[in-house]
């Protein structure tokens, strides 16, 4: 009897090992390589914090190319290096991740608790699969990662990116 319940123990375990590492290597995210575009020095600065995904990167990438004739300075970092970031240095920032059960994780909750004075700079686009996602003060663009809607989202993100622009020449 004993045996049989340290067998059955053993097969749960051997389970939820094998489960778990399935669903890490295929829903994780892979961290993003921080790169730069432009000149530091430019007049306008954007900070693109995304997570790395075949969805995330292509709309980083579209993003870039919208802006490929501007001056405007892009830097790219992976999301959960938020810590290091100053909001007050950027004109924007650009937050691509995913949110686990309607919430952003810990690490964008806590850095957004940090700048109330400075939301207006933040453009969001959570990948959950709704579009109903909200957070107090803040405009969130929420969808599903269907790659063929990567050029809506780069438009959206890139009109509200405009209008943050706009508004700081004015």
């Amino acid at each position: 009897m004993i045996r049989i319940l340290k067998k059955t123990v053993l097969v749960i375990v051997v389970l939820f090992i094998g489960f778990w590492a399935w669903y890490e290597y295929t829903y994780s995210m892979d961290t993003v390589i921080p790169f730069e575009v432009n000149n530091p020095r430019a007049k306008t600065k954007v900070l693109i914090a995304s997570q790395g995904s075949k969805f995330k990167d292509s709309v980083v990438q579209g993003i870039l190319r919208k802006y490929e004739k501007d001056t405007i300075y892009f830097k790219v970092i992976d999301v959960y290096t938020l810590f290091t970031v100053n909001l007050e240095k950027w004109d924007a920032l650009i937050l691509i991740n995913s949110w686990e059960y309607g919430n952003p994780p810990r690490n964008v909750k806590k850095f957004i608790k940090n700048y109330p004075e400075q939301l207006d700079k933040l453009i969001i686009l959570s990948t959950v699969g709704s579009s109903n996602i909200t957070l107090k003060d803040v405009d969130v663009i929420s969808g599903e990662s269907i790659i063929e809607k990567t050029s809506q989202y780069t438009d959206t993100v890139a009109n509200r990116l405009n209008q943050i622009i706009k508004r700081n020449n004015e």
